[in-house]
C-alpha cells in the first residue's frame, strides 16, 4: 500500500490529453468532407456546375476544386454556395466526423512525443489522435527501460485504460497499489492521483488509452 504522504510528494505530470497534438491521417479530410457534401447537395437539387457558378457568383473552376477537396474555401465562399443551394452551413460539416479515415500505424511508427518527466529511459509513442468531435481519445504505447525511473504523479479529467504488454510493475491509484504483469489491465476515472510506483523488471511496456470530453 502507498500512503497519502507518498503520493502528495510525487511530481505532477501533464496528461497528453491536454496537449496540442498533430493530426493523424489526411491533411485535407475536412476539405474533402465539405466538398463531398457540396457535390451531394448540388446534384440532389439538380443543379449543374455552371448553374451553381451563376447563382453563387463563383467560377466553375473554384466550385470544382471545392467539391474535389483541393482547396480550403473561406467562410464567405461557403456562405455563397449554401445560399445558392438553399442549405445551411452546418449541413456541410455534419458528416465530417463520420468521414474521417481510420488511423493505421505500422509497428514502431507511432509519433514519439514529450511528456512530463520524459527522458531516454521512458519512451512515449502516440498511436492516434481524435481529429474532432466531442470526445478526445489518446492511445499511447509507453516503454520504460530503467527500474530506477521516478515517475511523476498523473491526475487529469476523463477515464483511462491500461493494458500490460511486457514486464512487471506496481501501479498506484489513489491509496491502492496494483501489481501488474503481462496481460493485466485496469480501467479508472483519471481524476484521482495515479501512475507507476515501481518498475520491477528491466523493461516494461504498456498501452494506455485516455478518453475525455471536449466540453470538460
Amino acid at each position: 500500500m502507498v500512503s497519502n504522504s507518498d503520493i502528495t510528494h510525487k511530481k505532477k505530470g501533464v496528461s497528453i490529453i491536454n496537449k496540442e497534438l498533430p493530426r493523424f491521417g489526411s491533411d485535407k479530410q475536412l476539405e474533402a468532407s465539405i466538398g463531398k457534401q457540396v457535390r451531394l447537395a448540388r446534384k440532389s437539387a439538380g443543379v449543374t456546375l455552371q448553374q451553381l457558378s451563376n447563382q453563387s457568383l463563383l467560377s466553375v473552376s473554384m466550385i470544382s476544386k471545392i467539391e474535389n477537396g483541393q482547396i480550403s474555401a473561406s467562410l464567405k465562399t461557403i456562405q455563397q454556395i449554401c445560399h445558392a443551394l438553399n442549405i445551411s452551413i452546418t449541413s456541410l460539416f455534419k458528416q465530417h466526423d463520420k468521414d474521417v479515415e481510420p488511423t493505421f500505424v505500422k509497428s514502431g511508427d507511432g509519433l514519439t512525443i514529450e511528456r512530463a518527466g520524459s527522458d531516454e529511459s521512458r519512451h512515449y509513442q502516440l498511436l492516434g489522435h481524435t481529429v474532432g468531435g466531442s470526445l478526445n481519445v489518446e492511445p499511447c504505447l509507453i516503454t520504460v527501460s530503467s527500474r530506477d525511473y521516478d515517475f511523476p504523479e498523473f491526475q487529469h479529467k476523463g477515464v483511462e485504460f491500461i493494458y500490460m504488454l511486457k514486464g512487471k510493475m506496481d501501479y498506484y491509484y489513489g491509496t491502492k497499489v496494483y501489481h501488474f504483469k503481462k496481460g493485466d489491465s485496469i480501467y479508472f476515472d483519471a481524476d484521482k492521483p495515479h501512475g507507476p510506483k515501481k518498475i520491477i523488471t528491466d523493461e516494461c511496456q504498456f498501452l494506455t488509452v485516455i478518453c475525455s470530453n471536449n466540453s470538460d
